[in-house]
């Protein structure tokens, strides 16, 4: 009677160790997934404010101004604009040098313009200087100006935010699968000696293999909704340092990670029990010693 309950509960302390480890191994690569996803939304954020200033020409015309108007708002490019009159570009400029310009020069010097804001595939400087060479071609443009020196230093810091990212997840995903591998192969190794006894009763391969594979899968399952649930707390305590967090981490962008993480749990687990499985069913009585 001791000696079977101290077969179960060394069973359900082996099975609870292996579902912790899964769920932290997962929990890591769920980490590292939200990272991403608001580095990925924060960067989008500052290429919104990435853009340039179009001036009209002096001599432009109400209809030559709705014409640019309707150009703005029907291109794939532009995510939003803001439109200023000479007169309110001159009351911009009087407030910015502190003094009011109409006091100091009778004729307005500035002309309408349009401040652009582009959307995130757009805003890198090669598309930014073939948008504004198109944007300088059309007619009553005066000029377009453009920060190109600003534009492509944000943009090679974004590029290389986005690669350090990127090499870190896959980092993390490589060190996740190995160790959740090898925390399902010793599941599998406890029970090596029941595989080979299996085998030698006639069982098949299919049927020893699929109690191990369904056990993993449950313990997967099980490890990804402990790590699911272990985000919800990371994320509003995240929240807390910058609101912009919380608004990059929605909540369907949390199911989502989420879901991904139960369906790499379960499959991760599956197939790493069923490869140590067949190690074993590959394997020898004198082998069972050795691995």
């Amino acid at each position: 009677m001791d000696r079977n309950r101290s077969k179960q509960i060394s069973t359900l302390g082996s099975r609870v160790t292996s579902v912790v480890s899964v769920a932290l191994m997962l929990l890591l690569l769920g980490i590292v997934a939200l990272t991403a996803i608001a580095a990925r939304a924060l960067t989008d954020d500052v290429r919104r404010n990435i853009g340039f200033i179009i001036s009209m020409d002096s001599e432009a015309s109400d209809a030559d101004i709705n014409a640019m108007k309707r150009t703005l708002g029907d291109a794939a490019f532009v995510e939003s604009y803001i439109y200023s009159s000479a007169d309110e570009v001159l009351e911009q400029e009087s407030a910015y040098i502190g003094d009011d310009v109409r006091e100091l020069i009778d004729v307005n010097p500035f002309s309408a313009e349009f401040d652009v804001r582009l959307r995130p595939a757009f805003a890198n400087p090669d598309s930014i200087d073939v948008i504004a060479a198109e944007m300088r071609s059309l007619p009553a443009v005066g000029k377009v100006m453009t920060e190109s020196a600003l534009i492509r230093g944000v943009d090679s810091t974004l590029r290389r935010l986005t690669a350090v990212l990127l090499a870190i997840a896959a980092a993390m995903l490589l060190i996740s699968v190995v160790l959740i591998r090898n925390t399902v192969s010793l599941s599998v190794y406890a029970r090596r000696f029941i595989i080979h006894a299996m085998k030698l009763v006639g069982a098949t391969r299919g049927f020893i293999r699929r109690p191990f594979v369904v056990a993993g899968a449950l313990n997967g399952l099980i490890a990804g909704i402990v790590a699911s649930l272990a985000l919800l707390p990371l994320r509003a305590y995240a929240s807390t340092f910058d609101p912009a967090i919380a608004e990059a981490l929605t909540w369907w962008r949390m199911a989502a990670v989420g879901a991904s993480m139960l369906v790499a749990g379960v499959a991760l687990c599956a197939l790493a029990a069923a490869a140590a499985t067949d190690s074993y069913l590959r394997s020898d009585y004198d082998d069972m010693f050795l691995k």
